[in-house]
């Protein structure tokens, strides 16, 4: 738990001034850093920064400024990071109003030979996901939302987090193969699923990672 960011958003939700004064140099001031992966034209990144202040820390009638939602699991930083390279990229196709598939790991998706495991342990492999997910460092979640949620190439990615693509790559990677074993390990253990089963299911969830993490992910 990030207490210190969450004490800090939450006094931002509550409009006190130096915590405003506070987010704005501390994570604000870096939205060009978090838009080069999509357009770092100072024209572009003011527009991204207004719209950004917008929509993180005004209330929309009746519901609250939306950094009154951060939970404090990750750091503050990852999640204005999230927020902005979103954002940037609804701009930049001309389409906030976008959606991302939500898609569940629905038996009906499932290749026919693996159809019985999933019937039979869709839940589990849902707590899995979820629990492994959980499990991983606020930076790891952050690279695999932009990734498989936002669509982020390796490149992007790496431009994200100021760093080369073959880094960027690298960091994706390990965050995904320690997802994927903590996938296997809590069907394995905590769950009581076969090795042999863990396996197939866990290849399964490989094969369909963006869609298995769409939902999991999405805040």
């Amino acid at each position: 738990m990030h207490a210190g960011d969450l004490y800090l958003a939450c006094a931002c939700a509550a409009g006190v001034a130096g915590a405003l004064a506070a987010l704005e140099a501390e994570h604000l001031a870096r939205i060009r850093e978090f838009a080069a992966s999509v357009d770092g034209s100072p024209a572009f990144v003011g527009e991204l920064t207004q719209q950004l202040r917008a929509r993180i820390l005004v209330a929309d009638g009746d519901r609250p400024a939306r950094i009154a939602t951060y939970s404090g699991r990750g750091s503050l930083g990852g999640w204005i990071r999230v927020a902005a390279v979103r954002l940037a990229r609804d701009i930049a196709r001309g389409d906030r109003e976008a959606t991302r598939p939500r898609d569940e790991l629905e038996p009906g998706a499932v290749d026919p030979e693996l159809g019985y495991l999933k019937q039979l342990y869709g839940d589990a492999v849902s707590r899995a996901v979820h629990d492994a997910l959980a499990a991983l460092t606020g930076d790891a979640r952050t690279l695999l939302r932009l990734h498989y949620v936002d669509g982020l190439s390796i490149e992007q990615v790496g431009a994200a987090f100021g760093v080369s693509r073959a880094t960027g790559a690298r960091m994706l990677a390990t965050a995904r193969m320690t997802l994927l074993a903590g996938i296997r390990e809590r069907l394995v253990g905590a769950i009581g699923v076969r090795a042999e089963e863990a396996d197939s299911l866990v290849a399964f969830v490989r094969s369909r990672l963006d869609v298995s993490l769409a939902r999991a992910l999405a805040e």
